[in-house]
């Protein structure tokens, strides 16, 4: 399997993670600071999307499994707490701590979720197991999905790929022994 990132696309995915540790930390309640880098390894990446998951360095334990656009748009994380739903503001205009809607179009499918800015670039939403599963219902049997977000224009983000990463964020999240939504 290749897998090809220009340097600016690394540095935006590497960018993201280190938002992602931050704010879900923030998210959580509490952040745990370790003398070394998180170690991140990658599951898989097909069309447009990836998936990851995030290792404790000192327990050797998964903390977090991702499956994630590549444009960067739309993002799902698992851990302990449950699934959240994540959205990427490029412009970098959230403020932090304040809640916003955003709608997300597959077909003839319309759904509208209230997520909180962890920091200006990135919103998260924790999912219910009913939200959860019908927007991967949907998103799975989708080529591509429109996402309405804060006064952003509205972006189209591509779905190739999207039903084999989900499989390898569904196998992260087993291994690791997260809530599985299935």
């Amino acid at each position: 399997m290749s897998l090809e990132f220009s340097n600016d696309k690394l540095n935006g995915i590497w960018m993201m993670l280190k938002k992602l540790i931050l704010a879900t930390g923030i998210f959580i309640g509490s952040v745990t600071v370790h003398a070394t880098e998180p170690v991140y390894q990658l599951d898989g990446k097909e069309g447009n999307w990836s998936a990851f998951h995030y290792t404790d360095e000192q327990t050797k334990k998964s903390t977090a499994c991702f499956a994630l656009s590549n444009d960067l748009l739309l993002g799902f994380k698992s851990n302990h707490e449950g699934v959240g739903l994540l959205l990427w503001n490029k412009q970098g205009t959230l403020v932090p701590k304040t809640n916003s809607k955003a709608a997300i179009t597959v077909g003839k499918q319309h759904f509208i979720f209230t997520l909180q800015a962890m920091d200006k670039n990135m919103s998260m939403n924790r999912l219910s197991e009913t939200d959860f599963k019908r927007l991967l219902r949907a998103l799975s049997y989708g080529q591509i999905a429109f996402l309405e977000y804060q006064k952003a224009p509205v972006s189209m983000v591509d779905l190739s790929g999207l039903p084999n990463m989900l499989a390898k964020f569904h196998q992260c999240v087993e291994k690791a022994q997260f809530k599985d939504y299935q």
